[in-house]
């Protein structure tokens, strides 16, 4: 069990957003959608997981 866990979390697919006190998006991480991937902005502790790969525009 804890090797699926493990590969579960080693492969990973979606996006982190961030944003500030205020609630307005700051920043954005996307890893695991191959070219999708990347980071902009400031990650901070405000943020959100969204699990999956979305191609559309953010």
């Amino acid at each position: 069990m804890a090797a699926a866990s493990f590969s579960a979390m080693a492969n990973w697919q979606g996006t982190w957003r961030y944003y500030d006190e205020e609630g307005a998006l700051v920043g954005s991480w996307t890893a695991g959608c191959g070219a999708a991937d990347g980071r902009w902005g400031v990650a901070t502790g405000n943020r959100v997981f969204i699990q999956g790969c979305n191609t559309a525009t953010e």
